[in-house]
């Protein structure tokens, strides 16, 4: 498990280093970022990315302390549209400087002029001691099948967690896609697609996270989800954990400005939880990215 958290060290290292020397080059005259691109090329291609978020969420719930991220992030994709990739994030108020490391295979493409698809295999790896929700889960097979109306493109996409706690979840994603071209550049163009989901399934993995949370000093909950192992879980165990039912309310708006291989990319998401596990904390919150993403 050591190396794996040496390899999302390096991971990280590495793209802040590759974001900066391409910052760079695109500073620098007479070296047009956008020129690779104007040759269609039929090889694979390396994707890389680098993310801070305010706070972390998995599946519409949330921990009780914030943790704010970094995330760094490395795709190779082939033409043939399958895929593999590695990220590993780093919060900002833990001990560890990796504490999630996940690694997936995937393939997605086009069924039709109108319909898209994906499926996938995640593995994920956690610090010892997380404080993530997430990690009660191991593994996750995903896939989605979208469909482009014309006015809206509308998705459906399932999600089943397993190793640890096991959970299945069916997401409708509705989003419209607006693009402005020659910004700032006559290569640069901005692009906005605000989006609405709604999100149903099962939540042991909620109920996993409330049974570790310690009690602390005089049961005060603080819910940090470091060991477990003291006084016991606050609450009683729920068969409402096991009810397939809608867990949470989305709407999410992302602007992103391109400039030849370099994107940049702020979102705003607002979340409404709803259905509740007895002392789950998660409430409606504002959650914001910034992120840096390189096509190699």
């Amino acid at each position: 498990m050591r190396n794996y958290y040496a390899f999302g060290r390096g991971l990280l290292a590495g793209v802040v280093l590759l974001a900066a020397a391409v910052m760079a080059r695109a500073a620098t005259p007479g070296i047009p970022l956008a020129a690779a691109d104007s040759s269609k090329t039929s090889k694979g291609r390396f994707t890389a990315g680098l993310t801070y978020g305010n706070n972390s969420l998995f599946f519409g719930r949330t921990q009780t302390t914030r943790y704010p991220y970094l995330s760094g992030e490395l795709t190779y994709k082939l033409p043939a549209g399958f895929w593999g990739s590695v990220v590993s994030y780093d919060l900002f108020n833990t001990a560890s400087f990796v504490d999630e490391t996940d690694a997936s295979v995937g393939w997605d493409g086009d069924l039709s002029k109108s319909v898209d698809a994906s499926v996938s295999y995640s593995h994920f790896f956690f610090a010892p001691n997380s404080p993530l929700l997430k990690s009660a889960v191991g593994n996750s097979l995903d896939g989605y099948l979208g469909w482009d109306w014309g006015y809206v493109y509308s998705r459906l996409s399932g999600s089943c967690l397993f190793g640890g706690a096991h959970d299945a979840f069916l997401i409708l994603d509705n989003s419209r896609y607006f693009e402005i071209n020659r910004v700032f550049t006559p290569q640069g163009y901005l692009s906005i697609e605000p989006r609405v989901s709604v999100l149903a399934g099962t939540q042991h993995f909620a109920q996993t996270s409330i049974e570790r949370r310690p009690t602390g000093n005089g049961g005060n909950g603080n819910g940090n989800g470091h060991g477990g192992q003291g006084q016991g879980p606050t609450t009683t165990v729920t068969t409402d954990n096991t009810r397939f039912r809608v867990l949470n309310y989305e709407a999410r708006v992302p602007v992103t400005y391109t400039l030849g291989k370099v994107a940049v990319e702020t979102a705003w998401r607002y979340s409404i939880p709803v259905n509740l596990l007895p002392d789950d904390v998660t409430r409606a919150r504002s959650y914001w990215t910034v992120g840096l993403l390189l096509n190699l």
